[in-house]
């Protein structure tokens, strides 16, 4: 049976700052679009031009400038601690998820695989774990038919009638078409 529990905070570094970068890049660019937006909207509005001259216009625009960076920076906060969250409860369980096909492709089948409460990709894991007991279920079943067909071997071994040797040859033949039978190979 395998269990496996991650040891580290940061399972795949670089595509963790990768994940969060761009998550971070797309705020910075939003801003500063924002920001744009905002000031060409104060300074080309007709209603303002005659209301308030271009110098009282200009203050506006600066005083939206200056305060403009509080929000920047507390969206840049909250969505890389969001990033950095979400990121985890995915490739978290891919992590595992690599780890075990790894075990199962060195031929350790069977056994649990233990996620976190909020973790994604748990009907995958579930399929996966299913996938590995079959396997070992199918192991299992295969050495049983082996091992019948060793002993059938050893009883054939102390026969001396050819016609009874030949009898139980065919039945183990016969054993033996039914080793891995349960698999179906694409081509």
């Amino acid at each position: 049976m395998f269990y496996l529990l991650r040891k580290s905070f940061y399972v795949k570094p670089k595509l963790l700052f990768k994940y969060i970068f761009y998550a971070l890049l797309t705020v910075i660019f939003t801003s500063i679009c924002i920001l744009v937006v905002m000031r060409r909207t104060i300074y080309t509005t007709e209603a303002l031009e005659n209301l308030v001259s271009e110098s009282e216009i200009r203050a506006v625009q600066s005083a939206i400038v200056e305060s403009w960076w509080i929000p920047v920076v507390i969206l840049l906060l909250v969505i890389g601690i969001q990033s950095l969250i979400r990121f985890h409860k995915i490739v978290g369980p891919i992590y595992a998820l690599e780890k075990i096909i790894s075990m199962i492709k060195g031929g350790y089948v069977g056994g649990h695989i233990t996620l976190r409460r909020g973790d994604e990709l748990k009907d995958l894991a579930s399929e996966v774990e299913n996938m590995s007991n079959a396997l070992k279920n199918y192991v299992k079943k295969d050495r049983s038919i082996i091992a019948e067909i060793s002993a059938e071997l050893d009883n054939i071994a102390k026969l001396s009638n050819p016609s009874e040797i030949k009898n139980r040859l065919s039945e183990v033949k016969n054993k033996l078409s039914k080793i891995t039978s349960d698999f179906h190979i694409n081509e």
